[in-house]
């Protein structure tokens, strides 16, 4: 299922009355896995690394870019990896080849198909809510996927249009340990439990985050609205 949304739950999108940078005929292209974690009505989002390095306070959903498997799919596409030390969907290429990549990333072949990846690395490894997870302890199933263009806020891409296909995945605990661990995690975690209000009004919270009182935003409209239909003629 596929479909193009505003911008208005994903926390690298902004559209800007500034010159955007661009390369003539190319454009960006950035795929990755969001993941709707929710428990009695609540929604379990996390602080986004990177920003708060920065000084900047966004609780987004647990996710990340999506890899690419089968890397000969760059030259069908005459496209470049942003950071060619990793795999990461994050691309630029010809805007004529998009049509063509679009109909290859909605068959699912050769890339990454899991919100596993993503929930391992960031609930254990980087925020450390989780002591460990294995895939046995997780149900997860794909929701939609939605599209958007915008402008990027990423660091050293900033200003760059970019394209947009994010995979919204529905994920469960088998384990109640591993929900409990959630349920009870601080704000200096960087977890929150947030409700369907506070994202759809996109609310600032006031948080205890290192050491001080901070104001985040919440962003995740995205894991619980559906894109709208694509228009026919």
């Amino acid at each position: 299922m596929k479909g193009t949304m505003r911008c208005m739950g994903w926390p690298n999108m902004r559209f800007m009355s500034t010159e955007p940078t661009l390369k003539i005929n190319r454009i960006r292209i950035s795929c990755a896995c969001l993941c709707r974690i929710e428990h009695d009505g609540r929604y379990f989002l996390l602080l986004n690394a990177s920003r708060r390095l920065r000084g900047i306070y966004v609780l987004a959903p647990v996710g990340g870019a999506l890899s690419l498997y089968d890397t000969s799919r760059l030259e069908e596409f005459d496209a470049a990896f942003d950071d060619p030390s990793t795999r990461d969907l994050r691309l630029t290429m010809p805007v004529a080849a998009l049509s063509a990549f679009r109909q290859w990333f909605y068959s699912g072949e050769g890339r990454e198909q899991s919100p596993f990846r993503e929930l391992q690395e960031e609930l254990v490894e980087e925020a450390g809510l989780l002591p460990s997870l294995e895939a046995g302890e997780l149900k997860w199933r794909l929701l939609w996927t939605a599209e958007d263009e915008g402008f990027t806020q990423r660091h050293g891409q900033t200003g760059m249009l970019t394209h947009y296909f994010l995979e919204i995945y529905d994920v469960c605990f088998s384990s109640s340990g591993a929900c409990e661990r959630l349920l009870a995690a601080s704000p200096d975690s960087g977890g929150m439990w947030v409700t369907q209000e506070q994202i759809d009004q996109r609310a600032m919270l006031n948080l205890m985050v290192d050491g001080v009182e901070q104001q985040a935003q919440v962003n995740g409209y995205l894991l619980l609205h559906p894109p709208e239909p694509e228009e026919t003629d």
